[in-house]
């Protein structure tokens, strides 16, 4: 199945839009799964995603959820060596707004929804997902929206994954090691985080998250 436009952000020539953000076929049933789950929480803790009631919230389509070992990492490998692992985050909106994302678990051979997987309070990938807007390499072609995170690492980010290229945009707090919000090329990004995997890999065993 072709995946689901999700933001048009080229000029629109006689009604089609010719490049865009994108993201994956959704989980067969994940929206359902999501939208109780949360709705639950909300119910014993109005106040948690802004003092907002499920009914005045809509849910975005998924992306897909990413993660590269410290391994893979030191040696060189991030986007090469991304795996799944069957995990999807949905974010809610306030009118063009994030408040809040909801994670998912998938099964990667069926995609069929699992089950709910934690509700956040965040707005981060809709602030990145603004500045993926005004790329000049996003109005040429699709780019597929796609969520990466090196834990041990404290590495989150915005992955724009092209045919060609990818666009790699870091989330939250970088500790002064990189700049938040800012596009970095995949090797850019390699040259940032392959020094902060093997400083990870030399700590004690117990350190390792």
């Amino acid at each position: 199945m072709k995946p689901k436009l999700l933001i048009c952000l080229a000029l629109v020539l006689s009604g089609h839009c010719f490049a865009a953000i994108i993201y994956p076929q959704a989980p067969d049933g994940g929206r359902e799964i999501v939208y109780k789950y949360a709705g639950e929480i909300l119910k014993s803790d109005p106040r948690f995603l802004g003092g907002f009631r499920i009914e005045e919230l809509t849910m975005a389509d998924p992306y897909r959820d990413y993660a590269v070992g410290l391994t893979n990492l030191a040696s060189g490998q991030l986007l090469s060596a991304a795996k799944s692992g069957g995990g999807w985050t949905y974010l809610f909106m306030h009118g063009t707004n994030a408040v809040g994302a909801a994670g998912l678990i998938a099964d990667e051979k069926t995609g069929k929804a699992l089950k709910a997987n934690g509700l956040y309070q965040t707005d981060y990938s809709n602030e990145a997902l603004r500045i993926a807007e005004q790329l000049p390499q996003i109005k040429k072609s699709d780019y597929e929206l796609r969520y990466l995170e090196i834990a041990p690492v404290l590495f989150r980010a915005v992955w724009l994954h092209g045919k060609s290229d990818d666009i790699i945009i870091p989330l939250g707090a970088t500790f002064g090691r990189w700049n938040a919000m800012q596009p970095y090329s995949e090797s850019q990004m390699i040259k940032l985080l392959k020094p902060e995997a093997k400083k990870k890999l030399k700590e004690p065993p117990g350190m390792l998250d």
